[in-house]
């Protein structure tokens, strides 16, 4: 066990007496102990490491991974949809005024002829997934979820880097149109229709109630409905192949 040694004053020193000789510790050494494991408990889980590293906290939570979903939430929405001929992913257009003359990516991409990814969170996150994928030979939904399942993992697990703090909405379309959500621990959930990013808890709930399935054509009420009125949409689809 390490060895601590203080020079504390007198006046302080004799007070420590009191102390033990009340009764309440044993020596000066459990007296120590007790006020630096104090000390440490009202600083939190910093002092402890469990904010600075991927490492279960003694409550059982990773902290970098609640972060990182916090960030997905400060994204911007994107909205996922399968339809009956194919699938659809939207999200606003931000580009206004100055901002119009950037040109930006709007939080979509296609990375094959049956792949295409809708982000939230951190961008540069999301675009290294997607670096990693494109070389790929992914030619089953199997393929690709694997793939992208052993990207967020690696980030959870190892000491030397962070939880990617985006989250995907995956659209394949090999024999079918499926989509899929991938949150920032790896966890991925199929779905019909699905939205992450800021507001997507309330945006959900609303989307549940108003989802048909029906033709890509005729979705752009669902997407205002869903994303907001009155607003510039980015959108993306894959069709069914014939």
């Amino acid at each position: 066990m390490a060895e601590l040694r203080v020079i504390l004053p007198d006046d302080v020193d004799r007070y420590i007496d009191s102390v033990i000789r009340s009764g309440m510790f044993g020596n000066k050494a459990e007296l120590a102990r007790a006020a630096i494991v104090h000390f440490l408990n009202t600083l939190g889980p910093i002092s402890k490491g469990y904010d600075q590293e991927t490492a279960f906290s003694p409550e059982g939570r990773i902290y970098q991974l609640e972060y990182a979903r916090e960030s997905v939430q400060r994204g911007r929405p994107v909205l996922g949809i399968i339809c009956n001929d194919g699938a659809v992913l939207a999200t606003e257009n931000m580009m206004k005024g100055a901002d119009a003359l950037v040109v930006a990516n709007p939080g979509i991409r296609k990375i094959s002829e049956n792949i295409m990814i809708g982000y939230s969170g951190l961008a540069v996150d999301a675009m290294m997934v997607m670096d990693h994928l494109k070389p790929l030979d992914l030619k089953t939904e199997e393929k690709v979820l694997s793939a992208i399942r052993e990207i967020y993992w690696n980030q959870t697990l190892r000491r030397d880097t962070r939880p990617l703090g985006a989250s995907l909405l995956v659209v394949t379309c090999f024999t079918r149109p499926r989509l899929f959500e991938i949150e920032p621990g790896g966890m991925i959930t199929e779905c019909v229709a699905g939205v992450i990013g800021s507001g997507s808890e309330s945006a959900n709930i609303k989307l549940a109630t108003e989802y048909k399935k029906t033709a890509i054509k005729s979705t752009g009420k669902l997407i205002a409905s869903v994303l907001g009125e009155g607003k510039e949409y980015s959108v993306e689809t894959i069709l069914t192949a014939e």
